[in-house]
């Protein structure tokens, strides 16, 4: 297993989970990571529960017209499939290794379920990553800090693996974001490090308990803490 994925490490749900490719235990290719199920629960914490897969995770990755359109079209084409619009899932206990790619402990036969096949828990409610990237920060004072850029997690468990939602991202979501340039300083050739490290200097952290509540239908997450400086997790 990697040690990326030992207990206490740190890592980032955009940075190392989104667009991932999945093999089976066999290396066999599954799908990509097209987006990430978070489970929110009753105590407001958040934990990855899934991976995702398939056009209904992309397309609303898009946003704006373009996305409704895609998600138009694609319902269109299966008007006769009830869960057409239901993503593929993945449960995150089947993941045994997480590097350049996700390494699953199954076979690939029926190994992809429909999201809707396993209910979240009574007071609990399941979330996409993509729903949280949608989110713009904002002080109590209504001021605009910036945007969701990413969320990290906390690994907590080995086996099976579970990992906990503990922080986000804040900045202006500027190139390089998702490549980890503003993150890692020895991410890629050291003057496009640079300059994209200058790009996203106003970038930030925030605790996850340094937040307040989360308008889901106005897309605005209330930062009632202070923005840290950003560092690798």
């Amino acid at each position: 297993m990697s040690a990326e994925l030992a207990p206490g490490r740190a890592l980032d749900a955009v940075l190392h989970l989104m667009d991932r490719q999945v093999v089976d235990r066999d290396g066999r290719m599954v799908c990509k990571v097209d987006d990430v199920e978070l489970t929110e629960h009753p105590d407001r914490t958040w934990e990855v529960t899934g991976l995702l897969a398939g056009p209904p995770a992309l397309v609303p990755r898009f946003g704006g017209r373009l996305g409704r359109a895609l998600e138009e079209s694609w319902r269109r084409l299966g008007v006769e499939e009830g869960d057409r619009l239901v993503p593929w899932r993945i449960p995150l206990a089947l993941v045994g290794e997480l590097g350049s790619g996700v390494r699953v402990l199954a076979a690939r036969d029926d190994l992809l379920q429909r999201q809707t096949d396993s209910p979240p828990a009574p007071g609990e409610v399941r979330r996409r990553l993509n729903d949280v990237l949608q989110l713009e920060a904002r002080a109590p004072d209504g001021e605009r800090l910036g945007r969701v850029l990413d969320v990290r997690l906390r690994a907590v468990r080995r086996e099976p693996l579970q990992l906990l939602a503990e922080g986000l991202v804040i900045g202006r979501g500027r190139p390089g974001g998702y490549l980890g340039y503003d993150r890692e300083p020895q991410q890629g050739p050291w003057l496009l490090n640079r300059l994209v490290r200058r790009i996203h200097r106003h970038s930030a952290y925030v605790p996850l308990h340094d937040t307040g509540p989360t308008d889901w239908e106005a897309q605005v997450v209330e930062i009632r803490g202070p923005l840290l400086p950003l560092d690798h997790p």
